[in-house]
């Protein structure tokens, strides 16, 4: 196997890494701006619940 294709795959894995690290970066933030969370509570729940604490 030549080391330029080699390299070549390389980065392209390193590219797809990153691309799908910033895609998931963006859409946490923007769950976070429209106040959703991934278990389902919104982030009054969790005022309320740490109120009781």
């Amino acid at each position: 196997m030549d080391l330029h294709w080699i390299a070549g795959v390389a980065v392209l894995l390193i590219l797809v890494a990153v691309s799908a690290y910033r895609e998931a970066l963006e859409s946490d933030a923007t769950m976070r701006a429209a106040g959703l969370r991934r278990d389902g509570a919104d982030s009054r729940d969790v005022d309320r619940s740490m109120e009781r604490a």
